[in-house]
């Protein structure tokens, strides 16, 4: 079982395509799209976003090994921004992580495309360093420079 992609929410969908792409070098595979309840896919859409859902930007990028990131702007109904971003007492996910191979050099192109550095960087175990940070819509990001079978062997 691979990962397919994970959806993140955003507060300006060109600016996020800009973002994610950049620092990330995330392919655009398609996008920007508006659907709303008058376009093909309305009755799934609203099946998984609610009564409420009305009208949405959309894009889907991916990375080199086809993992994607579907990326929100979500206009009616109105997108909330909440007071704390990293509300990791709450079940749910909780962060988005890229394992990158120059964590100072994707540090400096996060902040320069508009991102915040959250915390140092920090040795989890050999070979595995990250650091926490929020893209511009503030999702918390972890970058790390290990990938996740060197980073948890299997036992």
């Amino acid at each position: 079982m691979n990962v397919n992609h994970v959806g993140v929410t955003v507060g300006n969908l060109d600016q996020a395509i800009e973002f994610y792409t950049r620092v990330f070098e995330l392919e655009l595979l398609v996008g920007a799209e508006t659907a709303s309840r008058q376009t093909p896919g309305a009755d799934r859409r609203a099946e998984v976003f609610g009564a409420r859902w009305g009208r949405m930007r959309l894009a889907h990028l991916a990375d080199a090994n086809g993992t994607g990131v579907e990326l929100f702007e979500f206009i009616e109904p109105a997108m909330v921004v909440p007071e704390e971003h990293f509300d990791y007492w709450r079940m749910g996910l909780s962060h988005l992580a890229f394992t990158v191979e120059d964590l100072e050099g994707t540090l400096a192109a996060f902040e320069a495309a508009g991102g915040t550095v959250r915390t140092g960087i920090h040795t989890v175990r050999p070979g595995c360093r990250i650091c926490y940070c929020r893209d511009p819509w503030g999702n918390a990001i972890e970058l790390s420079t290990g990938t996740y079978p060197e980073t948890h062997p299997k036992s």
